[in-house]
């Protein structure tokens, strides 16, 4: 058999996140509670009670705290960043989809 060279390791002391693991969950429960939220106001005729916009402003503040976490994740050192990267990505899309969700009701009401 050829052998083109010596065979080379990479030795790291890189550690999975755990604060990048906590902004994946964090994000992960905003759309988790997102989606039965949004298709029971759909199955409703979009009137609901304050209870469905209690579990909206929670979701939203899921996705708040998952960008904060996120951010403070990325900024460790000796960390891999799939989980932060995810989270982060997660919780900013959750913000901008309620953020337009919010929009919509003020402009269209």
């Amino acid at each position: 058999m050829f052998r083109f060279g010596k065979r080379r390791y990479l030795f790291t002391t890189s550690k999975p996140s755990e604060k990048g693991m906590l902004a994946s969950l964090l994000g992960g429960l905003s759309v988790l509670m997102f989606v039965p939220l949004i298709q029971s106001v759909l199955k409703a005729g979009g009137i609901t009670g304050n209870r469905m916009g209690a579990i909206g402003f929670v979701s939203c503040l899921f996705s708040v705290a998952g960008i904060t976490v996120g951010v403070m994740s990325l900024l460790e050192k000796d960390t891999y960043r799939f989980f932060p990267r995810l989270g982060t990505t997660v919780s900013i899309l959750m913000l901008l989809i309620w953020g337009g969700i919010l929009y919509a009701g003020i402009v269209f009401s």
